[in-house]
């Protein structure tokens, strides 16, 4: 088996590959991204970072929720030999500059006028901070600030064919709140989680957290990278439910949190149902999807309901749910497997 090394290395074995590795719900319609439109994107980051400057070892930031450009921007900086430090879009202005000034982060992307308006209010006290880069102008058609520019014409900045770093598995590559891991250290947790998981090369999964989740970036983005599967990305966060549904994922990373609320919703459903529709779905509950009539009349549907139908593995990191909450989703037919972050 090949060794990977690194996780520009993932991108760089799939570069000419034209099958799907990616998804974005726009305006109600599935857009797909091939391998090689994803090595292009993060291949343009990555030269107009080293346009700008940066160099090997630097850190670049990430204010953003989870999407497609978010992903190329991640992958672009690792590319260029950076370590990507990814914060959490709801951060409060105090947590923002902590983070970017205690990392001496140097390049920070927003994606929009909200999280470029936080980035302002911290700009003065992040020393190293020279550039903020903005992924979605919508608003800003008449802001001017010498220290901040447009996504795309910060790729224009790009060179193509230019010299790619030598990027080694012992090179810091992500910056959590726990520490700095490698490149090293990100590929053991993948290969970890995969076989925990047992996943599969066209797996399907929905991405429902932050990037600054490190489940969302490590057993979600980079495990997908190296395992194949297909990432998906909410058309916004308030479509979450919509999307579920219609996707239909093989697999779902999420935290407790999440469960909690599916459960939260079917149990309303439940209570607002008839007396007798009440009393099946209880009484469901209790025999389990090993009991073929309760499978068949009641849980199926709860699965469709929640998107579940096809699912085959389930995963939390860090807290697990409450235990009866664990004890539901495995009524319906659903193990909620731990993984390490």
């Amino acid at each position: 088996m090949e060794l990977i090394a690194t996780i520009p290395a993932l991108l760089d074995r799939r570069s000419s590959d034209s099958r799907v590795v990616l998804r974005k719900k726009e305006r109600g319609l599935w857009k797909a991204v091939t391998w090689s439109e994803l090595d292009a994107h993060r291949r343009a980051v990555a030269a107009a970072l080293q346009a700008a400057g940066f160099r090997q070892g630097d850190v670049a930031g990430l204010l953003s929720e989870t999407t497609p450009d978010a992903v190329y921007v991640d992958l672009g900086i690792l590319s260029a030999g950076g370590v990507s430090l990814a914060v959490n879009p709801d951060a409060e202005a105090e947590q923002l500059r902590s983070q970017l000034r205690d990392s001496g982060c140097r390049v920070l992307f927003v994606e929009n006028e909200e999280q470029l308006d936080k980035a302002l209010t911290v700009r003065e006290s992040c020393p190293a901070l020279t550039r903020i880069v903005i992924l979605n102008m919508k608003g800003l058609r008449d802001f001017s600030d010498a220290g901040c520019e447009d996504y795309q014409v910060f790729l224009g900045r790009g060179t193509a064919g230019g010299d790619a770093p030598a990027i080694r598995g012992d090179h810091p590559a992500v910056l959590l709140p726990s520490g700095v891991l490698t490149h090293a250290d990100v590929l053991a947790k993948v290969a970890k989680a995969a076989e925990t998981l047992g996943v599969r090369d066209g797996d399907e999964r929905l991405a429902v957290l932050p990037m600054s989740d490190p489940l969302e970036r490590i057993q979600g983005l980079y495990l997908a990278l190296q395992a194949g599967i297909v990432s998906n990305y909410l058309e916004s966060p308030e479509t979450a439910r919509e999307n579920l549904q219609e996707l239909k994922p093989t697999l779902f990373g999420a935290d407790a949190e999440a469960w909690t609320r599916l459960h939260a919703r079917i149990a309303a459903s439940a209570a607002a149902a008839t007396p007798l529709q009440r009393m099946l779905y209880n009484w469901a509950i209790r025999a389990g999807s090993g009991n073929a009539v309760a499978n068949f009349l009641v849980l199926g549907a709860v699965r469709r309901e929640l998107g579940m139908n096809r699912l085959r593995v389930a995963y939390v990191a860090g807290s697990k749910p409450a235990a009866d909450i664990a004890q539901w989703a495995a009524s319906l037919g659903i193990r909620i497997a731990t993984v390490e972050v």
